[in-house]
């Protein structure tokens, strides 16, 4: 192929390149966030439930705003009114984010946990400090007895920090600690 023709396609792809890029750009409205962010490396895995078009689980990057990640998955937002005020609030891994418009005009936000069974199936890591024991017991090796004694250990001395701190629960040696460590 001679050397002009190569730059005459080099030129139009460069040409097309541009074109797609600047047509692809749309700007956020004054004094908005962008409904999409950069990626910083580290995402957050949320369900999306009730009035979503399509709930479902998602990941985010890490810093997504709830209102990001509306704009992000809602494709006209007008019927929604305004947003509310918690809109700002950061999403969190393991957050089932719940779309509601009950009158019809504005748009209300709830913003709840997944379950640990879900959590570990999706792996989102879990949270020593914040399972119940029905929870604890879902875990391999961790029956109803010794989640009860985790939850009350937990109640009595206060939050354990890490996983390192189940430790101090007896029955939880390092073997079985390494047996659960990957769902934390």
């Amino acid at each position: 192929m001679p050397t002009s023709s190569r730059l005459a396609i080099w030129c139009l792809a460069l040409l097309l390149s541009i074109t797609l890029y600047v047509k692809g750009r749309f700007p956020a409205p004054r004094g908005e966030e962008a409904a999409f962010l950069c990626a910083r490396g580290e995402s957050v895995t949320v369900r999306l439930a009730g009035g979503f078009p399509r709930a479902g689980v998602y990941r985010f990057p890490d810093g997504t705003s709830v209102r990001s990640a509306i704009k992000m998955t809602v494709t006209d937002t007008e019927p929604l009114g305004a947003l509310p005020a918690g809109g700002a609030a950061l999403l969190q891994n393991g957050d089932v984010l719940n779309l509601s418009i009950p009158d019809g005009k504005n748009a209300v936000i709830s913003i709840t946990k997944m379950g640990a069974q879900e959590r570990m199936l999706l792996q989102v890591p879990l949270d020593p400090d914040r399972m119940s024991a029905k929870e604890w017991a879902l875990l391999p090796g961790i029956g109803p007895v010794l989640s009860e004694r985790i939850v009350a250990e937990r109640h009595e001395n206060g939050a354990f920090g890490s996983l390192e701190g189940v430790l101090r629960v007896p029955g939880i040696g390092p073997a079985k600690l390494e047996a659960i460590k990957r769902y934390f």
